[in-house]
């Protein structure tokens, strides 16, 4: 009988850290205007995994002992004790962490506007701290919520399939993620390799306005060399933020465009630096150098001198020392 309580107890926490992961989830994914593809599910399947990860130890090490502490105090714990329990249980720690975040800076900024200056908080600084811990507050509400449903179901049968629902959700979000992987080239770690670098590695300044004609080059290209090719973009109201563009083969060439057109709406000076292009060799014997040199020609026919090759530490390389490669 202990044992069922115990359980039950457990489960329920664990299914008010689910409830917190989908209030946070099922908005993300309603915002996200690119087309549906394995780099979309995969990152918010990791993203369910991280949050969730977030929320147990949220529930567990501070939900669970203000619950018996608070059911210790009162015989019983009603709805509006666990919705209250569950916003502090969020907010208060995503708001500590905020505050001493701010130590020691003398200035920063957020969309370009102040949030520190010369130590102090600014008001938008208060105003967004303000914002965020509500949202923190709202997701611990939602799995409040979800715990006090669950430690409603009192009878055996009902505890156990309390326990069953947490258990297979759990399993769920840590193993999908797992299994639903990225296994084509394009992902650069599917080896299970943890860091790659770059054989060759170049700003490319071609003009924003440019990029569906890049776009074509690449298809072109790809198409001639037998090159897998993707292309990726994040969109926010209907403008890109970032986007990107891969060609790979199974012989372990990669070739990787990276734009940020958000960056030059920032009016940030790295929007100054172009586009980054960076081409890697995943295995010995993939024999990079006469495809890259020729991609390479071929982008500077289109667009004259506007490849700028850098070394590890950022030094400008001409040609043909960046086509060397790195060790």
């Amino acid at each position: 009988m202990r044992l069922r309580q115990h359980l039950h107890l457990f489960g329920a926490a664990l299914l008010a850290a689910f409830g917190a992961t989908a209030a946070f989830v099922i908005p993300f994914c309603m915002q996200i205007e690119e087309p549906i593809n394995i780099l979309v599910v995969t990152q918010v399947l990791n993203l369910t995994m991280t949050m969730f990860m977030v929320a147990i130890a949220h529930a567990v090490l501070l939900g669970l002992p203000l619950f018996l502490l608070v059911r210790r105090m009162r015989s019983h714990v009603g709805i509006a004790a666990c919705a209250l329990g569950g916003f502090a249980v969020a907010a208060i720690p995503f708001g500590v962490l905020a505050l001493v975040s701010m130590l020691g800076v003398q200035n920063a900024w957020t969309d370009g506007k102040p949030t520190v200056v010369n130590g102090v908080p600014t008001l938008y600084f208060w105003i967004g701290y303000i914002r965020t811990i509500g949202l923190a507050g709202l997701l611990g509400l939602v799995g409040g919520l979800t715990f006090w449903a669950a430690m409603r179901s009192g009878t055996s049968r009902r505890s156990w399939g309390v326990v069953s629902a947490a258990a297979l959700l759990t399993c769920g979000v840590i193993i999908l993620p797992i299994v639903v992987r990225d296994r084509s080239c394009h992902n650069l770690f599917r080896d299970g390799r943890t860091s790659v670098g770059p054989q060759v590695y170049a700003n490319l300044k071609v003009p924003a306005e440019d990029w569906r004609k890049l776009e074509q080059t690449f298809a072109d290209f790809g198409q001639t060399h037998a090159l897998s090719i993707r292309g990726d973009e994040q969109l926010r109201n209907g403008r890109s933020t970032w986007r990107t563009l891969d060609l790979c083969n199974e012989a372990g060439i990669s070739i990787n465009v990276y734009d940020e057109p958000w960056l030059a709406r920032a009016h940030s000076p790295r929007a100054d630096e172009g586009m980054m292009l960076s081409i890697y060799s995943l295995k010995p014997d993939s024999d990079w150098k006469p495809l890259a040199r020729h991609l390479l020609n071929e982008i500077e026919t289109i667009w004259p001198e506007k490849t700028i090759f850098r070394g590890p530490s950022g030094q400008i390389l001409s040609f043909e020392d960046a086509m060397k490669g790195r060790p």
